[in-house]
Formats: C-alpha cells, structure tokens, sequence
C-alpha cells in the first residue's frame, strides 16, 4: 500500500468521524482513482490521445431516516466539510419511505482484493501508437473493398477503490485493463457494409493482431450479397453477442427493485420454470476466465457464486441491502453505484461446436447481429421486434448472408423455445464484467422479410 492511499485513508477516516458532528446516524465514504491512457487512430496517424487522471469521492450518511448523498472530484482541506454539508443539504430534499443502510458483516470488517496484472506500465504512447497503425493497416489490407477504418480506440485503465463506514468496514480493490475497438466500412458494387471487433485483456503483449483481423474480416467481407428471407417461422442459431444483446435488453427484469416496483413479471415467480431446461445462467463474481473479479459490491458485501436461473427454473433475484430488507431476506450482494447490478455472467455450454448446432437446425437462420434495442423493445412485456442480420441454413450449412429482416416475440417465450446451446462459448463486454455465452437454437423465432 503506497503512502498515496495512506492519506487518502487518513483523510476518509477524518470524513467518517465528522459524520456524528453533522448529524448522521450513520455514513460511508467511498473512493476511487482511475488513471487512463487513450489513443485514437484514424487516417494513417493519431487522431487524439489522452492521458488522464480522474479521482473522487462520494459520502452518504443516514440522518432523519433520509440517506444523503454527495461527491466531489475535489481534494483539499475543505473536502470533507463539502461532502458533509452536501449530503446533509441532500437529506433534507429526500422523502423516501423505504430504509436505507450502511453495511458491515462483523466478520468480514477488512476485505482487501488486489488484482493487477503487473503489465500496466507496457501501455504506452509509442506502443499504443505502433499498435494501432498496424491494426488500422491489416484492416485496410483485408480486401480491396475495405475502404476506410472509421473507428479505432486502444485504451488502458489502472486504479483502486476504497470503501470506510461508521460500523467498520475497510474494503479495498484495485485492477487494470486494455480495450481495443475497430469499425471498418467496405464497398463493392455501390453496397455499404460496416463490421469490426473488440479486445479485452490485461497485457497488451497479449494480443493476437492475426485473430482480430480474422473477426474483423468475418464481420464484414462476409455481410456481401446479403437479402432478406420470406416471412415465417424459423429455427434460428442466436451468435453469442446477438443473444446477449437481446437477453441484456430484458436482464432488468431479475432485479428485486423492479419486482416490487410492479416492473418486472417475474414478481414472485422464483423457484418456478420460466426457460427452457437447458438454460443455466450463473453469476460468478469471481470467474478465474474473467478479466475483473469482484470480491465484493459497492455496498460492502460479499459477492457469491449464483444461479439466477438453474435449468429453466428462476433461482433467484438480484437484491441490494434496500430490496432485502424490503423483503425480509439477505442481499445478494447486487448492489452497485446505488443501483442492482450484476458481475460476471456465466451460460453453461452445450457439447457441440457451432457446425453441428447447424446440422442439428438443418434449415434456418443464423443471427449475428440485432439492433434497435432501445425502440424495439417493451422491457416489462417482454415484447421486441427487432432488426436483424446473419445468415441462412441450408442442409445444414452456413449459406447466403441474410439482411432487412426483423425478429419479432416475446422474451419470455423466446428462452423456453431455447432447445439446445453450443460449446463456442465466447465473452460479452456487460456492464460491469463479462457476459460468457455459446451459440443458443432457438426454435420457432418469427421472423418478418420480404424476400421470395
């Protein structure tokens, strides 16, 4: 521990002590220190570059029943006056009728998880700068009809978080990462077609320029004489990413706070068949293939190994300290940034690799992509209606490219229709970890087209 976070403790803990004399039952402070460093590529050169620090830190303190809240990216001597101050102001706005809580497990006062990968100092300008004109480079020699990398970022971040309250809690983690995204735009024939890639990884010597150019070219070159199919009715194979797309659209719903806000329909249906049999999704904070673990929410608890549903079955919802205590239960360790959230999702695989999932669909569709997520989708329904790309199936075989087609159903419908997943398992970027999802055949998707 450098003597950096020791006065940010210092200074958290002067935070937590002036709580009494503000008037706060309880409190806890939270920081976090991001350093980053960004470089953009467009055009044979570097369009922008960023190296960047950004740190802060948030109170909240429970006074009058009422939890205030106040954040600043400020550090000097007036800093704990301010976020005092400002959440006590904060308190006296609020009017929630649902408690509020600071946390601490009496036996689990210290968690302390450190997660650097070591390689964090490799990322540099001149290394990001190379890399990047090399990637843009492959990209633009794919194919002729490549005619431009629109997009290409490669970013790295590194920093902790600390959390102190009232009871006793200390809770530190710290991790690093790199991401690289590539959009490419291609023409033949008068016809425009867009596809690229991402990376994710902690070591930049770790990356395969040979793999991602392959994903680049394959969502892209292959989107070429693509049509739409007939309206109908079609066993479909869901790609990884267009599942988790469509599936995350409708994630919400496994949240205790829209249950007992009458948003969800799957209010009191846990321990009840909701899927299909085959469908298991696990959240595993801890995933030794994830890039981040995490060890703990940002409330102070223990994040646990989860079936949120097991075979078909809804096992469990998603609860913070305010939803289970409104229920009478524990949390399960879902609270982030004041909000239900989840880590590292985990979709148990199949058997079969991706062209025996095609053999055993025979004649279909395959989707790569959807779009029109925040249109096209009632997220209380479970109604979507959706544009969608990809491919045909014939005799069991990857055929033509397949476009201006829209999907349309029910989500509850659409996962007890899943009849079987592959072992192509690949990771999703979510919105705090990584989703892990194989191909899924869906049977019996609607589809709308206008082909013949």
């Amino acid at each position: 521990m450098d003597s950096n976070t020791e006065d940010i403790k210092k200074l958290m803990t002067e935070i937590i002590g002036k709580a009494k004399e503000y008037g706060f039952d309880e409190a806890a402070c939270h920081y976090s220190d991001n350093e980053s460093i960004n470089i953009d590529i467009l055009n044979g050169e570097v369009s922008s570059y960023e190296n960047s620090r950004d740190s802060g830190f948030t109170f909240k303190g429970l006074k009058n029943g009422q939890m205030g809240t106040c954040g600043t990216n400020v550090i000097d001597d007036d800093t704990a006056d301010y976020l005092l101050s400002g959440a006590m102001e904060n308190c006296g706005v609020l009017d929630d009728d649902d408690p509020d809580f600071i946390y601490c497990d009496p036996d689990h006062k210290e968690l302390s998880f450190s997660q650097l990968s070591g390689a964090y100092d490799k990322n540099t300008y001149d290394r990001f700068k190379e890399l990047g004109l090399k990637i843009e480079k492959a990209i633009l020699d794919i194919d002729p009809c490549v005619k431009a990398v629109d997009y290409l970022s490669i970013s790295a971040s590194i920093g902790p978080t600390i959390m102190m309250n009232t009871k006793g809690l200390y809770a530190f983690t710290d991790s690093d990462g790199i991401t690289i995204f590539a959009g490419a735009r291609a023409e033949k024939d008068g016809v425009v077609k867009s596809g690229g890639h991402f990376w994710i990884g902690n070591d930049i010597d770790k990356f395969d320029l040979d793999s991602f150019i392959d994903k680049v070219s394959d969502n892209l070159i292959t989107k070429f004489g693509a049509s739409s199919v007939r309206s109908g009715s079609y066993d479909t194979i869901f790609k990884s990413d267009a599942f988790v797309s469509l599936f995350a659209a409708f994630f919400g719903n496994f949240s205790s706070f829209a249950m007992q806000k009458g948003l969800s329909l799957l209010a009191g249906k846990q321990g009840t068949k909701i899927a299909s049999d085959t469908l298991t999704i696990r959240e595993v904070p801890m995933y030794e293939k994830a890039l981040n673990k995490i060890p703990f929410d940002s409330e102070g608890v223990l994040t646990y190994e989860k079936a949120i549903i097991d075979k078909g079955v809804f096992s469990t919802a998603l609860y913070n300290l305010k939803t289970a205590y409104k229920d009478g239960i524990k949390s399960t360790g879902n609270g982030f940034g004041g909000n239900i959230g989840v880590s590292n999702i985990v979709i148990t695989p199949g058997e079969k690799d991706f062209d025996a999932l095609m053999e055993t669909v025979g004649n279909g569709l395959i989707i790569t992509e959807v779009s029109g997520l925040h249109a096209g989708v009632n997220a209380v329904s479970g109604d979507f209606s959706l544009l969608s790309e990809g491919f045909v199936i014939e005799n069991g075989k990857k055929g033509r490219p397949v476009e201006q087609i829209t999907i349309s159903g029910n989500f509850y419908d659409l996962i007890k229709n899943i009849t079987e997943l592959g072992n192509d398992v690949e990771n999703n970027l979510g919105s705090r970890g990584e989703v892990f999802c194989p191909s899924v055949i869906i049977k019996g998707v609607n589809v709308a087209g206008d082909g013949r």
